[in-house]
């Protein structure tokens, strides 16, 4: 089970047209440039984007592997396809998904809630139930 804790500020929301507006913007990159880099600060926000992804309960059966390595990409064309997107990206993100989630992986999320809601992990009992 994983779970991340992030602090989080409070921020300005964005308006349905921003949101819209920036989810039509999207598009497949074709070529990267492999002499640029994300900038930290970027890739800092787009990874906390990554944490805050909501799951079902919350429970976040996944996990996210960034490969910053050229060379570990470059071994990983041949099983992409051959896209040289994979070597030739400044970070690389592997996504992977837990395929069954267990009663223990549901326990520890409920303790992990209940330390820091300062309760009881039987408090918490219907939520458990539920999952």
């Amino acid at each position: 089970m994983w779970v991340h804790r992030v602090a989080l500020k409070k921020m300005n929301p964005i308006t349905k047209e921003q949101l819209i507006g920036a989810l039509q913007w999207r598009y497949a990159t074709k070529v990267f440039d492999p002499t640029k880099t994300i900038p930290a600060e970027t890739w800092a926000a787009l990874e906390q984007a990554l944490l805050l992804s909501p799951s079902s309960y919350g429970l976040q059966p996944y996990r996210f592997l960034v490969l910053t390595d050229k060379a570990v990409r470059e071994k990983l064309m041949p099983h992409a396809w051959n896209q040289r997107q994979v070597p030739d990206s400044s970070h690389f993100v592997v996504f992977m998904a837990k395929d069954d989630v267990t009663e223990a992986d549901v326990d520890h999320f409920i303790g992990l809630i209940a330390e820091e809601r300062g309760v009881t992990p039987e408090s918490l009992s219907a939520y458990r139930g539920m999952m």
